[in-house]
């Protein structure tokens, strides 16, 4: 099987919501970022922030920014997933979303944002060095000159061979989901599978595969496309950031 851009949503977005729902650690995102968008938003002396998020997904952040009166713009890659978040759409803050690779600048909507949004790792989720500096550039060229792109990421734990694993994701009455993973040292890439197991029903295989990379390089990645680092903490909730903690958010902004 070949991996692409969109491989991820069509191997999670039927079960997306319901193995990854919203929870408090989303709720404390949303506030943070509407934080940075309304700050960014008041330097042009308006009160409606242009955001878009990459990577958008089911909606999970967008929709509540929505919901708060930003315009939001959405872009993915992958059908399935944003046929899912129309469903979620009110019709009275609806996110405007937009089918594209993330990594394509080319196929960016058109700006300039007040932020910019690569959240849940999907940094990550382009398995390729060029692409992933390709966001930053894209990102760079997007927000507005008092904007910001907003990074959350993990932390890596250090590789030194190739690893493979085999954990248990959930046990229910009728099924097993098991996470299959291959962790590649020198190149940083992690393939793995989600191998759902139900009653009655064929094996169901869900392929993923990421490219992970320290704050440093990620830091390098910015600095290529004009940015610097602004701010970074553990999480959403501005902890202070560890570096052998499990993960960061980072805020970027152009450099003066």
């Amino acid at each position: 099987m070949r991996f692409d851009a969109a491989t991820y949503g069509r191997s999670f977005a039927d079960v997306y919501d319901r193995w990854y729902p919203p929870d408090a650690d989303t709720d404390v995102a949303v506030q943070r970022l509407a934080s940075l968008a309304t700050a960014a938003a008041s330097r042009r002396s308006v009160d409606t922030a242009r955001v878009l998020e990459l990577g958008v997904g089911t909606g999970r952040l967008a929709l509540p920014l929505a919901a708060m009166g930003h315009a939001v713009t959405g872009m993915d890659s992958s059908v399935e997933m944003l046929g899912v978040l129309a469903t979620k759409s009110d019709g009275a803050h609806t996110v405007h979303t937009v089918l594209g690779d993330v990594a394509d600048g080319s196929a960016w909507p058109a700006g300039p944002f007040d932020i910019v949004i690569a959240a849940f790792n999907l940094l990550f989720n382009l398995a390729e060095e060029g692409s992933q500096q390709s966001v930053f550039d894209a990102a760079a060229a997007a927000i507005e000159a008092h904007g910001c792109l907003v990074v959350e990421a993990f932390l890596p734990a250090p590789l030194e061979m190739t690893e493979r694993r085999l954990e248990v994701r959930e046990v229910t009455l009728d099924s097993v989901v098991l996470i299959a993973t291959d962790a590649d040292a020198g190149s940083g890439l992690v393939t793995g599978q989600h191998v759902e197991l139900r009653d009655g029903e064929p094996p169901r295989l869900r392929p993923w595969r990421i490219r992970v990379a320290m704050p440093d390089q990620i830091d390098a990645w910015a600095a290529s496309a004009g940015l610097v680092l602004a701010e970074r903490h553990a999480d959403w909730a501005l902890s202070p950031f560890d570096p052998h903690g499990t993960a960061h958010v980072s805020v970027y902004r152009r450099r003066a």
